[in-house]
């Protein structure tokens, strides 16, 4: 391992920014998505970041070229794109039927969908550590929606329709990032989201409504910008992370999302009694989420705790 990848310090730090970025996220989405649709927002997000991404790729001379690429690759490269499209239009239009502790909280099953696609698809192991935190998740979604458990059986409610679109959200992404690891290894990570996003961008067009954004406020322009930017400062983030720590301690840091999620909405609550868009979560929802985020905390640690128990093995 180099020394670049021994830097704990600015791997914690930029895990951090993005662990913050995307908790921040569904707040500035909500609020965005009463002057905008959810997929002309997502096509201006794709726009923006694969527009950078484009500049960078042109001035560090690694623009992808498809032609040279393997049948396989751009198969699976079409099915990566398809599942991160998914994704981002998923998740933003959950916002309209569900606010952000909400959300942020239910696109924690990610973990629990990456680890079982890992056991299936790259038979990694299943240990106990992810069984404890596989049933900490459980038991914190359970906890979390404690009070609106009943709700549920009302398949129409804003609340069960709002919680199924980020449900399979969280089952999109999880294809994007198994399809992601296989196609490291003839891509980098920023050839990667550039291809993707161009080809969503070209695909959401029909459903974009562009002229939309002469239409906002100039605070809700201020959130389309920041969710522009979110794209590309959160996935930088996390990309150059992953560079510098090691990548089961990049996810812990990331699996503290849903914390900035609530503190923020606290926050305004605080500032703003009467905000609408907020779940006021009571102790148990609170404490249910906290179990969630140490359930994911543990799961995405696995790979340290297999390493050492290796290591006691071999020592032994």
């Amino acid at each position: 391992m180099t020394e670049r990848k021994q830097n704990h310090l600015l791997g914690f730090i930029l895990s951090l920014i993005a662990a913050v970025m995307w908790g921040l996220l569904p707040i500035a989405l909500k609020e965005l998505l009463l002057g905008m649709d959810a997929s002309t927002i997502v096509w201006f997000r794709f726009v923006v970041a694969g527009l950078i991404l484009f500049f960078w790729l042109v001035y560090r001379r690694e623009l992808p070229r498809t032609s040279s690429m393997t049948g396989v690759t751009k198969v699976l490269l079409l099915i990566a794109a398809l599942g991160l499209s998914s994704n981002y239009y998923l998740f933003s239009d959950s916002l309209n039927y569900v606010n952000g502790e909400t959300s942020e909280a239910v696109i924690q099953l990610t973990t629990l969908f990456l680890i079982l696609g890992g056991v299936l698809f790259y038979k990694e192991p299943f240990v106990k550590v992810q069984k404890f935190g596989v049933i900490l998740i459980v038991g914190g979604l359970l906890l979390f929606f404690h009070d609106r458990l009943a709700l549920f059986a009302d398949f129409e409610s804003d609340q069960t329709v709002g919680v199924m679109l980020v449900f399979f959200a969280a089952i999109t992404w999880t294809v994007y990032s198994l399809l992601q690891k296989k196609l490291l290894e003839n891509l980098s990570s920023p050839q990667i989201l550039f291809l993707i996003y161009t080809f969503s961008a070209m695909v959401l067009l029909p459903f974009t409504s562009i002229t939309s954004v002469t239409n906002l406020t100039a605070v809700e322009f201020l959130l389309l910008a920041f969710c522009c930017m979110n794209t590309l400062v959160a996935y930088g983030c996390f990309t150059e992370a992953l560079n510098r720590w090691d990548a089961s301690k990049v996810s812990a840091v990331l699996a503290l999302a849903p914390l900035f999620t609530i503190g923020g909405l606290n926050l305004i609550t605080r500032i703003d009694p009467s905000y609408a868009f907020t779940d006021r979560l009571g102790l148990l929802s609170i404490l249910g989420a906290v179990l969630l985020v140490v359930g994911s905390i543990l799961t995405a640690l696995m790979p340290i705790f297999i390493a050492r128990a290796a290591k006691q093995n071999f020592d032994g």
